[in-house]
């Protein structure tokens, strides 16, 4: 690469540097990052806190913690378990018929003394059955059919086979009276003794001969037999068409803030499994990214509106970048304070978390309406962040909403302190009454009202703190600063009064107007005050070429007019750099730059039109450098400014006068456009020169004239009050102490302003 490319290139990255340094200088680009970083930063702590906590148990541990339930969830295996022990209990199972038993239970009773009389009929027939018939017996019973015979005593079994009625009439009890009943029951396979042993009982109290019994039992036990089965999926269906019926009216609900598990019980596999579906179980559960998203998106679109509302009804606040970083830092430090409460004490978070700090910070820097929406913006966030709870909501939003109307206005931070005991006050109230709504016991109630107490007075120590850094760090005054300002000890002031005290007593008539104009049409009266006592901080530069301040001869007298125009209108640049060096807001160095506007020397200017040539003069060159007011303080200030010196100057201060020459002077300043940029109405304007007119006229007020004796008199009095001495020690005409007249001859009038140099 060529030495020119090189340099080519050089002057390009500068300038591409350039570009990027005044981006990033950009106020609008500066706003947007504090916004940005505001909106993320909180909704960042909300969906921390608002995301479940975890906690290292699994089945069987102790569990070292309290959790309570954020919210009502059904302990579902609990509702299954409690859901199966009532069908054990409550549910038979389905029985069916088996097709066919009780005929075969029939029909085998019939093939059982069929083959018995059959077997009797071969025995009788044979002869070797007279001598051993048992033995006879088995061996024409193959299958041991009638092993039973064995057992019957040998001359019980051939009465039997001799007379075969009593088998007859066994047979017909069993066939006509036992059978019946037995096949009418649901035989199981676990009944069947049970029936066996009644159908016993019966035929024993028919039968008395134990070889018939004993015939009987053996029948029995081989043909009854089940006639009647479970149905396994039918009853299946049943137990589960029950469970599911149950499950659904009788759920086992953990309510809204009612312990899961106590600190010290045994974690049982229920419990084990709300926790798990609550996310609370660390090594089960996964980042909730559902619950982050909408958490995020709720907090955004609250966000949004609060910044839209600003931007459509305080377009000053929101363009002011200083403004906008205040309320995000109140923001910030507020949520930082919610997240530790919640963080560390969950259980009485609702209760203690300090939600006033932004409210009434940016009700003091701000105003009301900035503080409301900043108060919705916290509350619903952090009604997020506490599981939506209506304690927190109520209470926040009525004190949220009141707490800018306490602490706007206030001068003193004693106020403040006493705004915060009120706020205290209407916690408490709105606390206990949510708690009689929702039937909580006494000491609950005083428990709670106090928390809620507290929270109100430790809000308002927070504010309190916290107030003067963010005046230092964002140059944004307050009313007690305003105060600080406005006591005559300040530096300034004091240098005021021992270099300048022509402009002292004057910007202190200038403040008295203001603040009586300012205070009639609703605006800031201190701010005017304290602005007016500042707006001519720079003629301590050069004290002695304003007229107020001189002694003796005129320092213009010697100059040219151009001259002298630029020195005069230098004192509002001369005055901010004063208020630079002394650290004075920024809102007191732009009314000490356009209390004069961009009006013309005219008094110069006409004296430089008379002597050179008029074609070289221009203009501006005797204009002050502005800018306008851009503020309604500002712009009554440079009204009370301009009055105050004009009616010092005229010789008869009549009513009429006053009224007519304030009248002028706002009708002159309107007409040139100096009040073009503040939001003054005509309406406003009039209010503000009957304001004006009431207090000059109270201030110079016609007085009527003493007789000649009356005043000797007068003065002699006033040297006896003066020097302390007996009446009879003064006469008329008697010399003072001090070897001279009392007082000094009067000065002489001052001549009509038009004569005069401009002040």
């Amino acid at each position: 690469m060529n030495a020119q490319g090189g340099v080519a290139l050089n002057r390009k990255n500068r300038k591409t540097g350039k570009n990027l340094f005044d981006f990033l200088k950009n106020v609008s680009f500066q706003r947007l990052i504090a916004l940005v970083v505001t909106f993320l930063a909180l909704a960042t702590m909300v969906a921390y806190q608002a995301a479940p906590k975890k906690y290292k148990l699994s089945v069987g541990d102790i569990s070292e913690y309290d959790i309570n339930a954020p919210r009502d969830i059904e302990n579902k295996l609990k509702t299954l378990e409690n859901a199966e022990l009532k069908a054990d209990e409550e549910l038979e199972p389905v029985i069916v018929p088996i097709e066919g038993a009780n005929d075969s239970i029939t029909a085998n009773t019939y093939a059982y003394f069929d083959g018995l009389g059959s077997l009797f009929d071969q025995v009788k027939n044979s002869e070797q059955g007279k001598d051993d018939p048992a033995a006879l017996i088995k061996e024409y019973d193959k299958r041991n059919y009638y092993g039973v015979l064995a057992r019957i005593p040998q001359d019980k079994l051939l009465a039997l086979i001799a007379d075969d009625s009593e088998i007859t009439h066994l047979k017909s009890v069993i066939i006509n009276s036992v059978l019946p009943g037995i096949k009418r029951k649901q035989l199981m396979e676990d009944d069947l003794e049970y029936e066996k042993e009644t159908a016993l009982a019966q035929l024993k109290q028919v039968f008395e001969d134990e070889s018939i019994i004993l015939i009987a039992e053996d029948l029995l036990g081989k043909v009854i037999v089940p006639n009647s089965r479970i149905d396994e999926e039918a009853t299946e269906e049943q137990r589960n068409a029950f469970i599911d019926s149950y499950v659904k009216e009788n759920p086992v609900i953990i309510y809204k803030d009612e312990r899961i598990i106590s600190k010290d019980d045994k974690v049982t596999k229920d419990k084990f499994e709300v926790l798990k579906e609550l996310n609370y179980i660390d090594s089960e559960g996964r980042p909730d990214y559902l619950l982050y998203a909408a958490v995020f998106l709720l907090v955004f679109a609250m966000f949004f509106l609060t910044i839209l509302y600003l931007r459509n009804f305080h377009k000053k606040l929101y363009f002011d970048k200083n403004a906008v970083m205040l309320v995000g830092v109140s923001i910030l430090i507020t949520s930082l304070f919610a997240m530790l409460f919640k963080e560390f004490i969950p259980d009485y978070a609702p209760l203690i978390i300090p939600t006033l700090i932004a409210p009434v910070l940016t009700a003091i820097f701000l105003g009301i309406q900035p503080a409301i929406s900043v108060n919705l913006l916290l509350t619903f966030s952090y009604a997020l962040m506490l599981g939506g709870n209506i304690q927190f909501i109520f209470m926040s939003l009525i004190s949220g909403a009141i707490a800018p109307y306490l602490t706007v206005n206030a001068t003193q931070r004693r106020k403040i302190s006493l705004a915060g005991l009120m706020l205290g006050g209407i916690n408490l109230v709105v606390v206990v009454l949510m708690g009689i709504l929702e039937k909580k016991s006494v000491e609950s109630l005083l428990n709670e009202g106090g928390l809620a107490f507290v929270n109100g007075i430790f809000s308002i120590i927070l504010a309190i703190g916290i107030l003067p850094f963010l005046e230092s760090a964002f140059n944004i005054i307050t009313p007690m600063k305003l105060l600080e300002l406005a006591d005559p000890n300040h530096p300034l002031l004091k240098r005021l009064l021992l270099e300048a005290p022509g402009t002292y007593h004057h910007s202190l008539m200038v403040g008295n107007l203001a603040e009586v104009a300012t205070r009639e049409i609703g605006g800031n009266s201190l701010l005017s005050r304290v602005g007016a006592y500042y707006h001519d901080i720079g003629k301590l530069k050069r004290p002695h070429y304003f007229k107020e301040n001189q002694m003796a001869e005129n320092p213009h007298d010697n100059l040219a007019p151009s001259m002298s125009s630029r020195i005069i209108t230098s004192h509002t640049r001369d005055g901010e750099e004063l208020a630079i060096k002394y650290k004075l807001p920024r809102v007191i160095r732009d009314m000490i730059v356009q209390h004069h506007g961009t009006t013309i020397m005219v008094y110069f200017y006409h004296m430089a039109t008379q002597n050179g040539n008029t074609e070289e003069l221009n203009e501006d060159d005797f204009k002050y450098q502005g800018p306008l007011p851009d503020t309604r303080e500002a712009a009554v200030v440079m009204l009370a400014d301009s009055v105050e010196a004009a009616v010092r100057s005229i010789p008869d201060k009549t009513r009429e006068k006053i009224e007519g020459l304030v009248r002028k002077i706002i009708k002159d300043k309107l007409d040139d456009g100096q009040l073009d940029r503040c939001d003054l109405t005509l309406k406003e304007l009039t209010i503000i020169a009957q304001s004006f007119i009431q207090v000059l006229s109270g201030i110079f007020h016609e007085r009527p004239e003493y007789p000649e004796v009356e005043k000797k008199n007068e003065l002699l009095e006033l040297d006896n009050s003066i020097y302390n001495l007996p009446r009879t020690l003064k006469k008329e005409g008697a010399p003072n102490p001090n070897g001279g007249n009392s007082l000094q001859p009067a000065e002489k009038a001052q001549p009509p302003a038009g004569n005069n140099k401009p002040s």
